[in-house]
């Protein structure tokens, strides 16, 4: 597998881009906290400019990977262990409710794509480990368009999101759950090979 290809499946599972529509759409069912999609400003910056603000979130990150991990005198080895640990709780997260966050009950202030949509829903602390841990395992051209690649699926899936209102909220759930699992998965991959690298 390429080192994109990890790169990619890695951001997949902490961005989680089901996992967010899940929210979006439980939002949009609890009490009109988030308006339709193509209603009203909110919405328009909700679904381009969140996924947005967290790719350069997660891109400048992951351009300063290197100064950050010198800055904390923490080794890629070793902090690619730490971050295993720390994709734990957004893991259980996902797979027990099946969402990133819990969906809003109230109408939104208009910052509310920037926080708490972009951060710390997308870039959150999970995200940011794992932005830095690729960058420095695989390069940061190589987690930047995977970063990139799947904040615009999570756009897209936001834009959409509407045709996703037909579908039951556990169908989406379930997908989240998946990334869950497969977090899980890379979680586990990131600790065995952060100690066989130290």
């Amino acid at each position: 597998m390429s080192d994109f290809v990890r790169c990619l499946v890695g951001m997949f599972a902490v961005i989680a881009p089901f996992g967010a529509l899940a929210t979006v759409t439980a939002g949009r069912v609890r009490a009109g906290a988030l308006p339709h999609a193509g209603v009203g400003d909110l919405t328009r910056r909700l679904w381009v400019r969140s996924p947005a603000a967290a790719f350069v979130v997660l891109a400048v990150i992951a351009l300063l990977n290197e100064p950050l991990l010198d800055w904390l005198k923490i080794s890629p080895e070793s902090f690619q262990f730490a971050a295993s640990a720390a994709m734990a709780p957004l893991a259980v997260r996902l797979i027990l409710a099946g969402d990133l966050m819990p969906a809003p009950d109230r109408p939104l202030p208009s910052y509310a794509w920037f926080a708490p949509f972009a951060v710390p829903m997308l870039a959150g602390p999970s995200s940011i480990i794992a932005a830095v841990s690729y960058a420095a395992r695989f390069g940061e051209i190589e987690a930047i368009l995977a970063t990139a690649t799947v904040c615009a699926l999570t756009a897209a899936l936001f834009v959409l999101s509407d045709r996703f209102e037909k579908v039951p909220l556990v169908v989406v759930q379930t997908a989240a759950r998946l990334s869950g699992g497969l977090l899980v998965l890379i979680a586990v991959e990131l600790a065995v090979d952060g100690v066989r690298s130290v």
